[in-house]
């Protein structure tokens, strides 16, 4: 479907500015001249962005007051302190036209943001295989690699479900302009040094109609857009707009890097990227906060949070519906569930269904435990719960795409296969799980090969 795009830009031919897009070696590969400071630039952001300290890991929130577009993302980023040389420099190895890109300081209502001024030589539209070869062929370091792909995924997903197809189309959501904000913002992602993000809400609009190559289509959000929010989870503000506030590409990002919810830091930088649309009621920016946990601790070092227990005692049910029981409440949402088995008066053999999640959420799974099994009442127990930062990633394999939780813990991580994902792939080839397994446990292992990275490969 179509994007909006909000920042604006313009995408007019600039030869003196820029290489010829007609020369396969030159494509992508910014401008012509460049100076030592450039050079320098493209050899940090190639390369030693990816052997960034762990130690020093950051977390990131991103303060969508206004919604989110690609565009505005990579703009608040450079402005909370990602070099546009290093980010230009690992842009500069993906196989796209040639692009010009810079920020330029302006004013939305009354906070001052970065606005994106981004050129292109020649447009095209990239579809889904095509653009994760571009981030495939590129030096991305790893994690902006699978971050981008992630995106790519995210984005794909909820193009096949807006218009009810298997093979869906990107037009304007596979531009140039798209590849480079994604890229952009994951290579600014890792200049930053940033291991987790956070979303605690996402402002939408409302009301606001578009023309698209589909028809008229609501805008705000548009309906890509709208699913990628929906299987993520995020939390949705509706408010009326005049324009769309949440691009496709926009909650592709968030889908890929941030997670929902509340986050605590101690911030050491803050930036703000502006679209080009300057409403009076409302600044037309995003922004986002960069830290460390409040604690003054890494995040790597984990973090505590309050979290409830739900409990139910059970001895009249067979236990096929009581494992659906438990497997309605991971659908639903919850942080986890599971059975236990335990004994009761008289000598009774009973089970124990226990599902963990987060307070606000304590009605509504009270509720749905009375009504998927037969017991008359619930206990809840209030619990804190220490964590380590850990995010979901889509790998791509010799087999196809698979998720992999990764978690951090003192500067080192662990990776876990989605064993659903391992599953399905053993059941497709017709081969046993145990072997899929072993190989897919060595392709992440030697994808993820630098020093601290991933000392252990598992399954969850």
């Amino acid at each position: 479907m179509a994007k909006a795009r909000r920042g604006g830009r313009k995408h007019a031919r600039r030869p003196e500015t820029v290489r010829d897009a007609g020369l396969p070696d030159d494509a992508g590969r910014g401008p012509a001249s460049e100076p030592a400071d450039l050079q320098g630039a493209r050899e940090f952001g190639v390369r030693a962005m990816g052997a960034a300290s762990r130690s020093q890991a950051r977390g990131l929130v991103f303060d969508c007051f206004s919604g989110i577009a690609g565009d505005m993302t990579l703009a608040a980023l450079i402005d909370a302190g990602a070099s546009i040389d290093a980010i230009r420099a690992g842009l500069a190895s993906l196989p796209i036209p040639a692009f010009t890109i810079s920020t330029v300081p302006v004013t939305r209502g009354g906070l001052n943001a970065q606005h994106l001024e981004l050129e292109i030589s020649e447009e095209r539209t990239f579809e889904p295989g095509e653009m994760r070869q571009v981030i495939r062929a590129g030096a991305l370091p790893p994690r902006a690699e699978q971050r981008a792909l992630a995106a790519i995924d995210a984005l794909e997903r909820a193009e096949a479900r807006a218009h009810q197809t298997a093979t869906p189309h990107f037009h304007e959501a596979g531009g140039v302009d798209a590849i480079i904000d994604l890229a952009g913002t994951m290579l600014a992602l890792e200049l930053l040094e940033v291991a987790e993000c956070w979303c605690p809400v996402v402002t939408v609009g409302a009301g606001t109609i578009v023309k698209t190559e589909h028809g008229p289509i609501p805008a705000a959000p548009g309906p890509a857009a709208a699913y990628i929010l929906q299987e993520s989870g995020f939390a949705l503000r509706f408010v009326e707009s005049s324009h769309e506030l949440v691009t496709p590409t926009g909650a592709a990002i968030l889908a890929a890097v941030a997670r929902p919810g509340p986050a605590i830091l101690t911030l050491s930088a803050q930036g703000a990227g502006a679209g080009t649309f300057d409403p009076p009621a409302r600044p037309n920016a995003l922004r986002v906060f960069v830290g460390t946990s409040a604690s003054g601790g890494s995040l790597t070092a984990g973090r505590e949070r309050s979290v409830v227990e739900l409990a139910a005692n059970i001895d009249d049910m067979p236990a096929t519906l009581l494992a659906h029981a438990r497997d309605r409440m991971m659908e639903a949402g919850a942080l986890d569930a599971w059975i236990e088995a335990i004994g009761m008066k008289k000598g009774r053999s009973a089970s124990k269904l226990c599902v963990l999640v987060v307070p606000e959420e304590e009605t509504r799974f009270a509720a749905l435990i009375l009504a998927e099994t037969s017991t008359l009442g619930v206990r809840v127990t209030a619990l804190r719960r220490h964590e380590l930062p850990r995010r979901i990633e889509q790998f791509q394999s010799s087999l196809g795409t698979i998720r992999i939780k990764i978690s951090n813990r003192e500067g080192h991580s662990r990776a876990s296969l989605e064993f659903e994902d391992v599953k399905a792939h053993a059941d497709r080839l017709g081969r046993p799980a145990v072997d899929i397994q072993r190989l897919l446990e060595a392709e992440v292992g030697r994808h993820f090969n630098s020093p601290g990275d991933l000392p252990g490969v598992g399954q969850d």
